[in-house]
């Protein structure tokens, strides 16, 4: 999908006490590097509450947004919930910090720490034109939101709630080959995670499919029976924990199943094959977290991190992503990658968050806490038809 390039706003001035008067029609002028473009804000206030619009054009190009948020003694924050209409300029949605002095509005843009989507900056300077209260504008409703492809928070969580989310869960502890060692987590750290998912987030029962000590040809079946039963409206979580092996003659990563022998890899389940599957199961979303030795061999790219928590793009934009607990590098069978990643799952208070949050919130923690030095990576599946988004939980009791 097309990111339009434009400006959504939230807009910050602070000062303790009652909140200000910011109601009326504000016009001035934005900067991006050399460049000025004219700037207006038509804002209505009830108590603390404002809603209203604002538009940016120049000479050929204008775009305008719906805006709500509220005041707090002279500190307003706004965010846009949508386009009311956009005509190529500035397709992206940064946050404005503005001070209100008086009649004046002024301060910078930037990125959006909760939408995302640009990396622009510049100044905002816009005075009061007007004094009387505007008519509250109209709002989009959730489905014309979401039908170009638009997101306020408020919406986007609506919207979240009528997808599905469906998780694959694999866990291998016994391999009967002698030359494969048993594992003793694997299971037990599964079971904690799908209980998180059911329990925080919006995964259900009927939608989960634990697989305890599987079987190449379980696994494939299992691959096969998402992959006609997922659409491109739905959330798709795959956990792999077990033993991984590295072939460095085919370089290429392999996931071994409970029928594994380590002399032959009739039953090994290679990373092409993974992400083959994954490629072909029509989610919104994927992401495969993979607990075992070598995981981080599917990525495209290693140790990827951004800083930005971009939901709303992350959200517009397909992905096929991969979260591991090492690159190409051995892990214990006594998780840290997955005891962070359970905690922070568990602890997060927002009812949204992104795949890459979660991420970077116990990346660090890992890597202080691993006796072997484990590196967690993060990136897009290799040629799996990742286009940029990221997965988005929704945690559960956002839904009431």
């Amino acid at each position: 999908m097309k990111v339009l390039p434009s400006f959504v706003f939230t807009v910050c001035l602070s000062i303790s006490g009652f909140a200000q008067d910011a109601a009326g029609l504000w016009e001035g002028y934005s900067t991006y590097g050399k460049k000025q473009y004219t700037f207006k804000l038509n804002l209505h206030q009830q108590g603390k509450v404002i809603t209203g619009s604002g538009t940016i054009h120049n000479k050929k190009d204008s775009s305008s947004y719906y805006l709500t948020g509220t005041i707090e003694g002279n500190t307003l924050n706004l965010s846009a919930s949508s386009f009311i209409y956009k005509n190529s300029i500035l397709h992206c949605l940064p946050k404005l910090n503005l001070e209100l002095n008086g009649n004046k509005l002024e301060g910078k843009y930037g990125p959006n720490a909760v939408w995302g989507g640009c990396l622009v900056s510049g100044n905002i300077n816009v005075d009061r034109i007007a004094d009387e209260q505007p008519d509250e504008p109209t709002t989009y409703t959730t489905q014309q939101v979401v039908k170009i492809d638009d997101f306020e928070g408020t919406s986007l969580i609506n919207e979240l709630k009528t997808r599905n989310y469906y998780a694959l869960v694999v866990a291998i502890n016994d391999y009967p080959d002698a030359d494969i060692p048993t594992l003793s987590k694997p299971i037990s750290d599964a079971s904690q995670l799908i209980q998180t998912l059911q329990t925080q987030y919006t995964f259900k029962d009927q939608h989960t499919t634990f697989l305890q000590n599987p079987t190449r040809s379980q696994l494939i079946e299992a691959f096969d029976k998402l992959s006609k039963e997922i659409t491109d409206r739905d959330n798709l979580l795959i956990f792999y924990a077990g033993h991984g092996i590295w072939d460095e003659r085919l370089k290429q990563g392999f996931w071994l199943p409970t029928d594994a022998s380590k002399a032959s890899k009739a039953q090994w389940l290679s990373n092409g094959t993974i992400r083959d599957y994954i490629r072909a199961i029509n989610s919104k979303h994927t992401l495969l977290i993979t607990d075992a030795c070598f995981g981080g061999s599917i990525l495209k790219e290693r140790a990827v991190f951004f800083n930005g928590k971009a939901m709303l793009e992350m959200y517009k934009r397909p992905s096929r992503k991969a979260m591991t607990s090492g690159a190409l590098t051995t892990v214990p069978d006594e998780s840290v990658f997955i005891k962070y990643l359970v905690k922070n799952l568990t602890n997060n208070p927002s009812p949204l968050i992104s795949a890459e949050q979660i991420f970077g919130d116990f990346k660090v923690a890992v890597i202080n806490n691993s006796e072997t030095g484990q590196v967690p990576q993060y990136g897009a599946i290799t040629l799996a038809g990742d286009e940029g988004g990221d997965f988005i939980f929704l945690r559960r009791d956002a839904l009431e």
